[in-house]
């Protein structure tokens, strides 16, 4: 029978496993280390090992942190793009709203205080959109993108699931460099 592990080493790991999307085993050990589970090693514990009697089942396939990870990583995001979506349609009904009035009444000079709130309403607009590119184009949905890729090509060709492994690292390269800022670096 095997030792017991403390639930809060568990959690830790199912945390970090996270925090890397179930990468970075260098990096979880490193933490888990810092946060005094100093006999931690992400391979022996988060990974399957051995065969037949051997067999030890790791804890992503034990407490099922696959399909955590799958969840969080579809999901970075999601809450804030829909709450700008739900924004992002009030704000274009008022803008529509205002313009049809405007078209209606005219651009004369009695329309100044409509213009100005139409301006502001476009320029609110154009916010939101912004907020809602950086919610998809982020490192999470590029990376949780280029696993599944990764799994298609090696149905669709050898030669294509091999060129793509062969640049994964300058792939995870560029989107770093593209969707990471200073502050999520340092953070």
């Amino acid at each position: 029978m095997g030792t017991r592990v403390h639930p809060d080493c568990i959690n830790d790991a199912f945390e970090l496993y996270l925090k890397y999307n179930g990468e970075r085993f260098d990096l979880i050990d490193e933490e888990m280390h810092h946060k005094g589970w100093s006999s931690f090693k992400a391979a022996t514990h988060l990974l399957n090992r051995g065969l037949g009697k051997n067999f030890r089942e790791g804890w992503i396939e034990r407490f099922g942190w696959a399909k955590s990870l799958e969840i969080k990583i579809a999901t970075v995001g999601m809450a804030a793009a829909t709450s700008a979506e739900s924004l992002l349609f009030e704000v274009e009904t008022l803008r529509k709203k205002i313009f049809m009035e405007l078209q209606t009444k005219g651009v004369g000079s009695g329309q100044k205080d409509l213009i100005y709130q139409h301006d502001k309403y476009v320029a609110r607009t154009t916010d939101i959109l912004s907020q809602l590119d950086k919610a998809r184009d982020n490192y999470g949905n590029f990376t949780f993108f280029l696993q599944h890729l990764l799994k298609a090509a090696t149905k669709i060709s050898p030669e294509l699931a091999a060129a793509l492994c062969d640049a994964e690292d300058p792939l995870l390269d560029w989107a770093e460099r593209e969707f990471v800022t200073e502050d999520e670096k340092a953070g």
